[in-house]
């Protein structure tokens, strides 16, 4: 095996390298290990390794992050030994290179934060991995900027997977075959109605159906989007419902109640715009080459506008509703962090960013006005306000303070602390007392204030850092939404400083919120690629437009639903969708482990969905209504589920990994059978033979076994030659097993 760290490239005069190996958990052979190599110029590389997984990231950090760390070096104690020695479990190494009489090599556990070294320095190795890493945590805001993987890391291959449904009324199969592609076959008579033999993504799971309109196939993979698949005609591909393949750093809506659109602004560099009522995908407006850092909206002009920065050193103008860029503003920096835009005056821009200026630009004539200078350290936040019929404009920045701008005249008008180390956030709204400001940073603490600075208010939490805030007048109240890096909203009445309700954590850190139209919803962004849309008044989920954030592992149609498919995945949620249009339905919350197995079926008049996670837990719900049902719990992890009916009695059977098949009667909960197997069942369907309700088991020794239900005597069993990847059924004795190379029909039983 190669060395870690990897040899790092001739070391500049000032270089710092970070290495921290992680606790060794149960099982594992290996702890997690990084090494950070930072210089002081802002050049960062990060190496990875947990086993055999090795990945590498470039990146640049903030100007203010070398400052910090050297201080923080500076104010290490005497008793922080050095240590030339390897790093060992549950431990940090620091080495200070070229810069006497600092330069040393120092190591502690992570108990100790010696003097703030290590919180700053996790940081920066979460915001730069992104990885959910036990071994560090991140407790400050945005510091890293145009991170970039290493070479791209091979997707597991396609293995083959197979699920039987409808075409054309007529029963039929689909088959993904192992290396990719798919293809779709009728059953009786066997027959070739599509194929393809790249299919944008390694397939994970198969769904068969029809929305009464024409038949679909549905499939499911690594890049966590639900593709939806034509087969009436030459329709091809209708939709891949996607969404960012990164973290969503920026959130901004714009438009009337009736006819609102939510944006989200990717670590991947898209905006995606989405319907704020229903979550109809809209569209992508594309150009940024890097992370969007900032979105801001406004009505300018008689245009609805929407302002972007983002890694790329950019600033977009776009038109909202013609999706075209109306200005891209080159600022000449390396990236911009923050946005605001206005009315006012004819309709301005500012942005600001790596090189601590604050730029505003006339809109209509696409050329700067105005250059603020004053601040020491990155801007991290900028707000337009009214104040006293200016156009007044507020900055916060890293160096701890807050200022604010007259835009006309070019100067400055209040500067003041904002008893924050690193502020990170700042909104404004008008209110009948005046306009008010509020900020917020890695201290936990928003802190609200006059236009001139005087603090009103502290809306102190439990002191998670603060990633972002916003804020809006409604029925004369001014409301605060607040995100955290504990994945917390909190929604708070500004004017008294009492906390009205706390949205709990949900996929991911916070990293950007803000106020849908009129103040009645709150659009919240995380790290995980979520965007949330909740409303207001009681913090009530109103909407994910979204998909799922990992790996899709299991699809179903539903019976009676009209169209509606569900997914499920490592994102430990299960998803409800409309199939032809994508259009999100439910996302149903519960599992805390990947949710591995779908099923969905009927229950007398209920259409109901049964999930299955790498926790071996199992949860049972009404498909329309999202209400969950039961919650039931294996031994093992399972391979197959389905529903059957047996004397009737409602019931859901399971098989586990380790060769059980348990069985439940899905109204009461009630395990009513248990019995042994003798390999592990990769396929469950129901049949009844002369009578006799069987459960049918495809094993993965080529095998098709039949037990009675319920009490799992054996039937008998019959050899196929391919492992059964589906199974179904067809009165009165007939069987059909898909496997990887094709259908197998059985017409005569022998059970």
């Amino acid at each position: 095996m190669s060395s870690f760290p990897p040899v790092s490239p001739q070391p500049s005069s000032h270089r710092l390298q970070y290495e921290v190996v992680g606790q060794q958990q149960p099982g594992e052979e290996y702890p997690e290990r990084f090494s950070l190599n930072l210089s002081a110029d802002g050049h960062a590389q990060l190496d990875y390794e947990h086993g055999p997984i090795r990945q590498s990231w470039s990146a640049r950090v903030e100007g203010i992050v070398w400052t910090r760390l050297w201080e923080a070096v500076g104010r290490m104690p005497s008793d922080v030994p050095s240590n030339d020695s390897p790093c060992e479990p549950d431990s940090r190494r620091l080495e200070i290179l070229g810069a006497a009489p600092l330069a040393r090599t120092v190591a502690w556990n992570r108990e100790n934060d010696a003097a703030g070294v290590r919180s700053i320095l996790d940081s920066l190795v979460a915001q730069i991995s992104g990885l959910p890493s036990t071994a560090i945590a991140n407790t400050l805001p945005p510091l890293t900027h145009q991170v970039a993987a290493g070479a791209d890391r091979t997707l597991p291959r396609q293995e083959a997977a197979a699920v039987f449904g409808t075409v054309g009324d007529h029963s039929a199969f689909a088959l993904a075959r192992a290396g990719g592609g798919f293809s779709v076959f009728s059953v009786d008579p066997l027959k070739l109605l599509g194929e393809t033999a790249e299919a944008g993504q390694p397939i994970r799971a198969l769904a068969l159906g029809s929305d009464r309109e024409r038949d679909l196939l549905l499939t499911g993979g690594d890049d966590n989007a639900v593709w939806a698949w034509d087969l009436t005609g030459d329709g091809g591909l209708l939709h891949a419902r996607g969404g960012h393949s990164a973290a969503v750093r920026a959130v901004a809506a714009h438009g009337d109640s009736d006819d609102e659109l939510v944006y989200s602004g990717g670590g991947d560099g898209s905006i995606c715009a989405w319907g704020g009522r229903d979550g109809t995908e809209v569209g992508a407006l594309t150009g940024h080459d890097h992370s969007i850092n900032a979105l801001a909206t406004a009505r300018v002009n008689n245009l609805n506008l929407l302002v972007s920065g983002g890694d790329d050193g950019t600033v977009r103008v776009w038109n909202t509703d013609t999706g075209e860029v109306l200005r891209t503003l080159a600022p000449e920096l390396q990236w911009v962090n923050t946005v605001a835009v206005t009315g006012a005056q004819g309709g301005l821009v500012a942005a600001a960013g790596s090189d601590h200026v604050v730029r505003v630009w006339d809109i209509e004539a696409g050329t700067p006005t105005r250059t603020l200078l004053g601040h020491t350290a990155a801007v991290t936040g900028l707000t337009f306000l009214d104040l006293d019929g200016r156009a007044v404009l507020a900055s916060c920045s890293y160096d701890g303070t807050i200022r604010t701008w007259d835009v006309t005249a070019g100067r400055a008008l209040e500067t003041w602390s904002a008893q924050d180390t690193w502020p990170a956030a700042l909104a404004a709204a008008s209110s009948e007392g005046g306009a008010v400001l509020a900020s917020g940073g890695a201290t936990g603490t928003v802190r609200v204030w006059t236009a001139h600075g005087t603090a009103r208010h502290s809306l102190t939490a439990d002191g998670s850092p603060i990633q972002a805030l916003a804020l809006t007048e409604r029925d004369r109240n001014t409301t605060a939404a607040v995100g955290y890096l504990d994945g917390t909203v909190r929604v708070w009445d500004a004017a008294t400083g009492s906390l009205r309700h706390v949205l709990a954590p949900d996929d991911g850190h916070i990293t950007s919120v803000a106020f849908g139209s009129e103040g009645g919803t709150v659009v919240c962004g995380t790290d995980r690629g979520t965007v949330r849309v909740h409303t207001t008044e009681d913090g009530g989920l109103q909407l994910v437009p979204t998909p799922h954030t990992d790996r899709i592992l299991s699809l179903a149609f539903l019976p009676a639903a009209g169209g509606t498919v569900a997914s499920a995945g490592e994102d430990r949620t299960v998803r409800t969708w409309e199939a032809a249009t994508g259009r999100p339905l439910l996302r149903l919350r519960g599992h805390e482990e990947a949710v591995t197995r779908l099923i969905a079926g009927q229950i007398g008049d209920l259409t109901a969905l049964a999930s299955a996670d790498e926790d071996a837990r199992i949860l049972v719900w009404d498909a329309v209504s999202g209400e969950r049902m039961q919650a039931l719990r294996a031994a093992h992890p399972l391979c197959a589920l389905t529903f059957g009916t047996v004397n009737g009695i409602n019931v859901l059977a399971a098989a586990e990994q380790h060769g059980s098949i348990r069985v439940w009667d899905v109204l009461s909960g009630d395990e009513v059978a248990t019995f042994d197997t003798d390999d592990t069942v990769v396929a469950l369907t129901v049949g009844v033979f002369g009578g006799t309700t069987a459960l049918l088991g495809g094993t993965g020794d080529k095998k098709v076994r039949a037990w009675r239900l319920l009490d799992g005597a054996p039937m008998g069993q019959v050899s196929v030659e391919q492992t059964p990847l589906a199974l179904s059924f067809s009165p009165p004795e007939t069987l059909h097993v898909a496997g990887s190379v094709g259908l197998t029909t059985i017409h005569h039983l022998p059970f």
